[in-house]
C-alpha cells in the first residue's frame, strides 16, 4: 500500500505534549532530533517552481547531496562539489531540466533549516518539525507535524491525533512557500481535475471521483491564504459541491449511512463560502453594471462600502473555517472512509458483484437519468418563477458534474463535447438569472436610511429586474439547444 503524507499546523505546546503522549510508541532509546538544512535552487525567473520541480541540496560528510523532484518522478545523486551537478542525475533527468532551464543558470533561492524528532505510531512515522524557511532577510518560522504511512493507519490515526490535539491541516509545502517568499509567483487557484478514463470498476470510481474533490478542496488553501482569495473560494466551493454531487450518485447505490454525513458537511462548508463568494459576484454584477451606468449617484459609493464589509465578514467566516480543526478532521473522515472502503459494508452479499461491474454501467444509468430530470424540471422554462428555475439550474448542476466525472469512460468524444457545451451554456444563463434573484436579496441587506443610499438601492433593484427579463430570449434559446442535443450516454 502507497506512503501517504499529512502536514499539520502545531503550537510550540502541542510538539511538546506529543513528544511523551500514549498514542506514540515507546521509543527503545533516547529521542534525539536531527537538523536537516537543506539549499534550493531555481533560475531568476523561477523556471522551476513554475512547473512544480525542486531542486535542492544538502551537505553530508563526504559532499554534497542533490535531490530533484518533479510531477513525472524523483531522482538523487551524491556530488562532492557545492554547486548542483545536474549530469550526476543521469543523462535523462539532465535533460528534462535543461529543456525548462533553457540556458539560464541556477542559483540558491531559499533555504529551510529544520530539526525533525522521529517517533511512531505502529505503521505511522510521527515528524515533528520546527525550524525556518529563509530567503534572504526574509525569514518563516516552522512549527508542524508530518505524518506519513499507509492509508489504513495513517488516517485513523491522524483523527484519533486530532481529536486529543486540535489541528489545521497544513495543505501548503514547505518548497512552495520558500520559493514564494523568495519572490516566486503567488500560487493560484486550482480547477477540477479530470473526470475518469480508461475502464475502471465502480468500486474504483467511488475512490478516485472523491478524491478528486477533496484535493480540489485542499489545492486551493495555498491560493487562499497567499494568492488569489477570490478565485480559491470560488474553486474550493465548486470542490464541495462536486462531493456532494458524487456523494449523492454513490449513495443511490451504497447505502452507507456514513455518505448522507458527508454530504451534509460538505453543504455546511460549501454554504459558508458561498456567503463570500456570493458578495464578490453582486459587488461585480455593481461594479459593471449600474455603477458604470449610473456614475453621479453619490449613492452607488455608499452601497458599495456596506458591500466591502459584508464580503469581508464573509472571508473571515472563510478563514475560521479553514483554521477549525472539525474542518480538518472533516477531511481525514472521508479520507479514512475511502482508505478502507467504507461503502462495501452498504452492500448486501448478493449485490457485492455491482462494485465490480464496469463504472461506465453506472455512469449511463445515471447520466440518462439526470438527464431526464432536467428536461422535466424545464419544461416550459420561461413560465417558471425564479424558485423554480433554480432548482433547474441545481439539477443541471448534478448532471454537468456527471458528465465532467465520468464523460471520459464513453468512446464518443465528439459527443461528449457537443453535449457538454450545450449543457455548459444551458448552466452560465441560469447561473446569471440566479445571480440577479441572489443580488435582489443582497440588496434587500443593505441599509436605504439615506435618501443617496435609498435611491442607489432602487437603481440597483430596478437594473436586476430590467437584466433578468431581458435575458427570456437568450434562456429560451439555450434551452432549446441543450434538449435538442441527445445525451452521449444513450
Amino acid at each position: 500500500m502507497p506512503v501517504q503524507t499529512l502536514r499539520f499546523l502545531a503550537s510550540a505546546e502541542v510538539l511538546s505534549a506529543l513528544s511523551d503522549n500514549s498514542l506514540l510508541d515507546t521509543p527503545p532509546t533516547p529521542v534525539r532530533g536531527r537538523r536537516l538544512t537543506q539549499h534550493y535552487y531555481d533560475t531568476p525567473d523561477f523556471a522551476l517552481a513554475r512547473h512544480r520541480v525542486l531542486l535542492r541540496m544538502s551537505k553530508t560528510r563526504r559532499g554534497h547531496h542533490l535531490e530533484l523532484s518533479t510531477p513525472e518522478g524523483d531522482a538523487a545523486a551524491d556530488i562532492p562539489g557545492a554547486t548542483p551537478d545536474l549530469a550526476a542525475l543521469g543523462p535523462d533527468w539532465e535533460a528534462a531540466v535543461a529543456t525548462l532551464l533553457d540556458g539560464a543558470a541556477v542559483h540558491p533561492v531559499f533555504t529551510t533549516d529544520i530539526k525533525r524528532v522521529t517517533r511512531h505510531a505502529g505503521e505511522v512515522e510521527v515528524g515533528l518539525e520546527t525550524g525556518t524557511i529563509q530567503a534572504g532577510a526574509e525569514k518563516l518560522h516552522i512549527k508542524e507535524v508530518v505524518l506519513s504511512g499507509p492509508g489504513l493507519a495513517l488516517f485513523p490515526f491522524a483523527l484519533a491525533l486530532t481529536k486529543k490535539f486540535p489541528m489545521q491541516l497544513q495543505a501548503d509545502s514547505v518548497a512552495g512557500r520558500g520559493a514564494q517568499l523568495a519572490g516566486a509567483p503567488a500560487p493560484r487557484q486550482v480547477k477540477a481535475g479530470a473526470g475518469l478514463t480508461g475502464t475502471p470498476s465502480l468500486d474504483e470510481a467511488v475512490v478516485d471521483l472523491t478524491q478528486s474533490c477533496l484535493s480540489q478542496f485542499l489545492a486551493n488553501w495555498p491560493a487562499f491564504y497567499r494568492g488569489d482569495e477570490i478565485g480559491a473560494v470560488h474553486q474550493m466551493r465548486v470542490a464541495m459541491r462536486r462531493l456532494r454531487s458524487v456523494l449523492g450518485l454513490f449513495s443511490r447505490a451504497f447505502p452507507a449511512a456514513e455518505l448522507a454525513g458527508f454530504r451534509n458537511e460538505a453543504r455546511r462548508i460549501a454554504n459558508v463560502m458561498g456567503e463570500a463568494r456570493n458578495w464578490d459576484v453582486f459587488m461585480q454584477l455593481l461594479h459593471d453594471g449600474p455603477a458604470a451606468a449610473f456614475t453621479t449617484e453619490a449613492g452607488m459609493a455608499a452601497i458599495l462600502d456596506q458591500c466591502r464589509r459584508y464580503r469581508e465578514a464573509g472571508y473571515e467566516a472563510v478563514h475560521a473555517l479553514l483554521a477549525d480543526p472539525a474542518t480538518s478532521r472533516f477531511v481525514l473522515t472521508v479520507e479514512s472512509f475511502l482508505a478502507r472502503h467504507g461503502w462495501r459494508n452498504g452492500v448486501p452479499a448478493e449485490a457485492l458483484d455491482t462494485l465490480t461491474a464496469p463504472a461506465l454501467d453506472f455512469a449511463t444509468a445515471n447520466l440518462l437519468r439526470l438527464h431526464r430530470k432536467v428536461r422535466k424540471r424545464g419544461k416550459r422554462i420561461l413560465s417558471l418563477s425564479p424558485h423554480d428555475r433554480h432548482l433547474v439550474r441545481i439539477e443541471l448542476k448534478k448532471l454537468r458534474y456527471a458528465a465532467d466525472l465520468f464523460g471520459g469512460l464513453f468512446v464518443a468524444k465528439g459527443k461528449v463535447k457537443q453535449y457538454s457545451l450545450a449543457a455548459a451554456g444551458l448552466q452560465e444563463e441560469l447561473g446569471h438569472l440566479n445571480d440577479l434573484a441572489t443580488a435582489r436579496e443582497l440588496l434587500d441587506r443593505l441599509d436605504g436610511g439615506k435618501p443617496d443610499t435609498a435611491r442607489a438601492i432602487g437603481i440597483a433593484l430596478g437594473w436586476c429586474a430590467h437584466s433578468a427579463l431581458a435575458d427570456d430570449a437568450v434562456l429560451e434559446k439555450r434551452w432549446k439547444a441543450f434538449t435538442g442535443t441527445k445525451s452521449f450516454a444513450a
